[in-house]
This record gives C-alpha cells, sequence and structure tokens, in this order.
C-alpha cells in the first residue's frame, strides 16, 4: 500500500482556510500592482516608503517605517539605501541623536511618485461597492489590530491609514 493513502490527512481548519484565501488573494494583487510598477522601475517596496513618505509631508523616520511595515531594520535600511542611491530619498542624520536618521523624499522621488499610476489597484477592487469597500475596512482593520497585538505591537491608526469611503 501507498504510505501516502496510509497516511491521515487532517485538513486544514476554517481559520488557516481563510488565513490562506486572504494571503492568495493578496499575493494575487500585489503581483498585477508588481507588473504596474516596474514600468516605472519601482519595487511594491520602493512605491510602500514613497506613498508613506508622501502622506508624511515627505519626510519621516526610519523607526516610523519599521513600525508601520512591520519589517526589521536591516531590510529598511537596505531599502532605504537602495532608494538613495538612485535619487528617491535621501538619509539625514539627526541633529540630536547621530543614530538615527530622517528620511526625505527628494525632488526626483516626489515627481516618480505622482507619476505612478494605481490602475491596477482600482481594477482589482472594481468588483466590490462602497459598501463592501467599508466591511472589508472594517474586517481588515480588526484583523490587523490583533495581529499587532500578536506582535507585541500597538496599532496606531492614523487618519490616512483608514480608507475614506
Amino acid at each position: 500500500m501507498n504510505q501516502q493513502t496510509e497516511r491521515s490527512y487532517v485538513p486544514a481548519d476554517e481559520d488557516f482556510k481563510l488565513w490562506r484565501f486572504l494571503d492568495h488573494t493578496r499575493y494575487a494583487i500585489s503581483r498585477v500592482r508588481e507588473l504596474e510598477l516596474a514600468r516605472f522601475g519601482l519595487t511594491p517596496e520602493q512605491a510602500y516608503v514613497l506613498d508613506l513618505l508622501s502622506d508624511r509631508g515627505g519626510s519621516t523616520t526610519m523607526n516610523d517605517i519599521m513600525d508601520v511595515t512591520l519589517r526589521q531594520h536591516h531590510t529598511i535600511s537596505t531599502l532605504v539605501d537602495r532608494m538613495a542611491k538612485h535619487g528617491l530619498v535621501e538619509k539625514k542624520r539627526s541633529a540630536t541623536d547621530g543614530r538615527k536618521y530622517r528620511i526625505v523624499m527628494t525632488k526626483k522621488g516626489g515627481e516618480l511618485f505622482q507619476n505612478v499610476t494605481r490602475e491596477s489597484i482600482t481594477m482589482a477592487f472594481s468588483p466590490l461597492s462602497i459598501e463592501d469597500k467599508r466591511e472589508l475596512s472594517s474586517l481588515l482593520k480588526r484583523l490587523l489590530t490583533k495581529a499587532y497585538e500578536l506582535n507585541d505591537k500597538q496599532y496606531n491608526v492614523e487618519p490616512e491609514d483608514i480608507p475614506c469611503l
């Protein structure tokens, strides 16, 4: 008898199936966005940082980027260094603490950000009504708040983080 047929299979529980479905949906939408951003020479991570900088008036701290993305310092540092090399951002050392940096969007980064389209996102969410989007936003906020809690972080909802529908 085949070992595979002898092995007992325990189906994934409903939470796991839902997580897998959510992750697959996120990946599929992200893939379309990745292809759209490639036309501008940007990665999704770079576009995210430019979007974050734009929301914060053109500059923020490394720690803010780390807190919002839940990425580790070395990951954000490498990303910002690459973006600085391409002239999209500048790293400015803090006057009060030489270990800290302020990340500032350059003119080149701002101009590029202004030209980046979001058609892939609009198309991906087009099957949803305004009410569907509000409901999805509410549900995702609850999940994200819990995920932050499980990561020993506090999810501080910024006004720009809440979709205005």
